[in-house]
């Protein structure tokens, strides 16, 4: 997604835990944001991504842009679609992360790490955030300097 909804900006990074139903709490300052509902996806980092229904509605608004006939782009709206599920904050401020999404993400009952990610929060397995973190910021600072001179 090119352009971030700058309704939200989420940052920082917490640690929480997967209930052994496959429930997680969303970080107390954040829970207003989700009133009207999260969209729980696959994300491309072997993380599980948590946007506010109307970040999601923007990304639907973007994917409709992609031709028909672009078969490439339509099998890729297809995967995004396939692996989103819309649910809604219970009265505890938890989510239930389904087995497909804990799958993808390694994720197991137990410990989980959420980091802000502009427009959506990611959840993390421990130690797949770690190599991340691990993997240096300076190298990502290089990058994103020379690509987008941020």
């Amino acid at each position: 997604m090119d352009e971030v909804s700058e309704e939200y900006w989420f940052s920082g990074t917490f640690e929480h835990s997967l209930d052994s139903k496959g429930r997680l709490t969303i970080p107390s300052s954040f829970r207003s944001d989700f009133e009207d509902g999260a969209v729980l996806r696959k994300g491309a980092d072997r993380s599980v991504e948590i946007l506010p229904r109307s970040a999601w509605n923007l990304f639907l608004k973007k994917m409709k842009k992609i031709s028909k006939t672009d078969l490439r782009g339509q099998r890729w709206v297809t995967l995004q679609l396939a692996s989103a599920v819309t649910t809604e904050l219970d009265k505890n401020g938890r989510v239930l992360v389904g087995q497909e999404l804990r799958s993808h993400a390694d994720l197991g009952q137990g410990q989980v790490v959420i980091t802000g990610a502009l427009d959506r929060l990611k959840v993390w397995e421990p130690s797949r955030w770690s190599e991340m973190e691990m993997a240096g910021i300076e190298e990502l600072d290089d990058y994103v300097y020379e690509k987008y001179q941020i």
